[in-house]
């Protein structure tokens, strides 16, 4: 089952497009196939979610200041984790803590939407909310293919 955690502050304009963003994934997806959270920023307590025994991969969803104008979806690095804990983290310190605190070896991947405007709004800008509809389309086809279902750890 996937993880997929939307962070972002909807009220900081295209800061709130993550949750925004997973909340209509959710309409898109069974309820046995994926657990999906929104949270404003992402926090320690949030690698006992991906610890969770039905958990077998994670997306995050994030907005980010970028030229262009289409989501991307990356791999998470797993061996260059170079951040410390505070109150606010990266997807990548997550993953590893799921797995050196609780031994749970998860893929992850980071889809990032695009954004332009992040003044004090409740209001996405046309970027942003124009991405949507091609990032839900490659985002569903993404979750549902094979290369997510090959980065699977192994059981030993």
């Amino acid at each position: 089952m996937w993880l997929i955690i939307g962070y972002g502050n909807p009220l900081r304009g295209d800061d709130g497009a993550g949750p925004i963003f997973v909340e209509q994934l959710r309409t898109k997806l069974a309820p046995d196939f994926a657990r999906i959270i929104t949270v404003h920023q992402l926090t320690p307590e949030l690698a006992l979610e991906l610890s969770r025994p039905e958990i077998t991969r994670a997306l995050f969803v994030d907005v980010k200041r970028q030229q262009h104008s289409a989501a991307e979806i990356l791999p998470l690095p797993k061996d260059s984790v170079q951040s410390s804990f505070g109150h606010q983290l990266q997807p990548d310190i997550l993953l590893h803590s799921a797995e050196h605190l609780y031994g749970r070896p998860l893929p992850g991947w980071l889809l990032t939407l695009p954004g332009r405007d992040f003044s004090f709004s409740e209001q996405l800008s046309s970027t942003t909310s124009d991405a949507f509809e091609s990032a839900l389309e490659a985002c569903l086809s993404f979750l549902r293919s094979d290369t997510a279902r090959s980065q699977l750890p192994q059981n030993n």
